[in-house]
C-alpha cells in the first residue's frame, strides 16, 4: 500500500519542539484495515536536531482524514470530526491550568490523552473548511510503553475500572471548566462539540442495508423472537430520534463526551505484573456536548467481558461515580447537587437511548480478520455482510440484550 504524502509537516510540527527543527522523517501505516476506520494513522519516524545541535529520533503519530477512502469521507464528515478532534487537544493546557489554578501538583494532572505536536485543518492558513491537507500529529503510544488492546478479548476487572476512573475525570473537568470559566467555555469550546449524526450523509440505499443487517443479526441473536426483535429496533428507532434533537442544554450531566469509547480507542501501560497503571484514550473525532451516561454505557457493553459486565454492573456505576465526585471536589467545585441517586436515574434515562450503539459496534468490533481487505481504499459496509451469523458476534449481542433487560436498559 502507498503511504499518503504529508506535505510541509514541518510547519505543524515545529512550534512543539521546544526549539528544535525537524530535519527529515520516514512514514508507515500503522494500523490495519478494520482497526480504524474514519482516518489514516500514520507512524512517523521523525529526526530533530536539538538547539545543541544533536540529532535524536522522534517517533510520532501523524492522523489524516480518511484521504484514500471517498465513503468513509463522506461519512465520517472531516470537515466537522478534524476540528472537534484538534479542539480536544487545545483544549488540554485549559485544563491543566483549571487543576493547577486549584492547587494541584504536577503529578496530579490529567493524563488520558497523547501528547500534541501540532494540528492544521489545511496548508492554507487562511483556511476555514478541513481538506485532504489536514493533519493532527501526536506522541507514538507505543513507543511510550502503551499497548493496544485486542478488540477479540473484552477487557476484564481491572481494564473496566481503569477506563471508568480515568473517563470520570475526561467527563468532571469540562464540567469544572464550564462551571468556573463559563464565558471561555461558550466562546472557545462548546461550537466544536454540536451534535454528530452519521446517518444524514448515508445514502437511502445504506441506511436501508443497514437496517436489514441489524434486522437480521437481531433475528440470530433472539432465536428468532419477532417479540424481542421489535423491542430491540424500537430502541434503534429511539437512537436515531436522539440524533435528530437538537443541541444538549448545560446541564449537571452534561460534558465532553467521546462518544466512541470502545477497545481500538484505549491503550494501557502496565507494570510488571502486567495489570495496567495508566491509559489514554485516543479518537475524538465524534466528541460532542451530551450526558456522559452515554460513555459509560457504551464502552460497558462494547468493551468488557460479558460475564465481568454481569457480575459487577453496579460496582461500576459506583467506582465511576466515586472518581467523577472527588475530581470535582479537586478543583473546588460544590457537588451537593450531584447525589448518587440522581446519578442512577441518569443512568436510567439515557441507558435505553445507547444500548443500541453496542449492537451495532459489535458486527465492526468482533469481525473476522480475513474478510477484511488489505487496502484502507477497499474498506467498505460489504464487510459487515461478510460476517453475519459469526458465532462471537451473535453471542455478544445476545449477551447485550439480556443484560440491558436485567439491568432495566431496556
Amino acid at each position: 500500500m502507498s503511504v499518503p504524502e504529508i506535505k510541509d509537516l514541518k510547519s505543524v510540527v515545529q512550534p512543539h519542539l521546544e526549539g528544535g527543527e525537524l530535519q527529515s522523517y520516514s512514514a508507515r501505516y500503522l494500523t490495519k484495515p478494520g482497526d480504524n476506520y474514519g482516518s489514516c494513522m500514520l507512524a512517523i519516524a521523525a529526526k530533530i536536531k536539538r538547539p545543541n545541535g544533536l540529532i535524536e529520533d522522534l517517533p510520532l503519530i501523524a492522523k489524516l482524514p480518511p484521504v484514500t477512502n471517498d465513503l468513509y469521507w463522506q461519512i465520517f464528515q472531516p470537515e466537522r470530526t478534524c476540528l472537534t478532534e484538534n479542539k480536544m487537544y487545545e483544549l488540554v493546557p485549559q485544563i491543566h491550568q483549571l487543576q493547577l489554578e486549584a492547587g494541584l501538583s504536577k503529578d496530579k494532572l490529567f493524563d488520558g490523552l497523547p501528547g500534541y505536536y501540532g494540528s492544521r485543518i489545511s496548508l492554507d492558513p487562511n483556511a476555514t473548511k478541513v481538506d485532504r491537507d489536514a493533519v493532527l500529529v501526536q506522541e507514538n503510544l507505543q513507543v511510550s510503553g502503551y499497548r493496544a488492546g485486542n478488540r477479540h478479548k473484552m477487557f476484564d476487572f481491572a481494564h473496566a475500572k481503569l477506563v471508568l476512573v480515568y473517563m470520570a475525570q475526561y467527563h468532571a473537568l469540562p464540567i469544572a471548566l464550564r462551571i468556573k470559566k463559563s464565558e471561555l467555555f461558550e466562546r472557545s469550546i462548546r461550537p466544536y462539540f454540536n451534535r454528530f449524526n452519521m446517518n444524514t450523509t448515508m445514502g437511502d440505499e445504506m441506511k436501508e442495508e443497514m437496517r436489514k443487517e441489524i434486522r437480521e443479526d437481531l433475528q440470530l441473536a433472539t432465536n428468532n423472537n419477532e417479540d424481542a426483535v421489535n423491542e430491540a429496533l424500537e430502541r434503534f428507532e429511539a437512537y436515531d430520534e436522539w440524533l435528530e434533537q437538537p443541541e444538549a442544554a448545560d446541564g449537571l450531566y452534561t460534558s465532553l463526551v467521546h462518544c466512541d469509547l470502545w477497545i481500538n480507542n484505549i491503550m494501557f501501560k502496565y507494570d510488571d505484573n502486567d495489570q495496567p497503571t495508566k491509559l489514554k484514550f485516543v479518537d475524538f473525532q465524534v466528541a460532542q456536548y451530551e450526558s456522559f451516561v452515554h460513555d459509560i454505557i457504551f464502552f460497558l457493553f462494547s468493551s468488557v467481558d460479558s460475564a465481568v459486565l454481569e457480575d459487577n454492573f453496579d460496582s461500576f456505576l459506583r467506582i465511576y461515580y466515586d472518581a467523577f465526585i472527588d475530581n470535582l471536589e479537586e478543583v473546588k467545585i460544590n457537588t451537593d447537587e450531584y447525589s448518587f441517586d440522581g446519578f442512577l436515574n441518569e443512568v436510567r434515562r439515557v441507558g435505553p437511548i445507547e444500548i443500541p450503539h453496542p449492537i451495532f459496534m459489535t458486527k465492526v468490533i468482533l469481525l473476522d480478520n480475513s474478510t477484511l481487505p488489505e487496502d484502507f481504499k477497499d474498506v467498505d459496509m460489504s464487510i459487515l455482510s461478510k460476517n453475519r451469523g459469526l458465532k462471537t458476534i451473535t453471542q455478544r449481542i445476545e449477551d447485550i440484550l439480556r443484560l440491558a433487560k436485567k439491568f432495566k436498559l431496556m
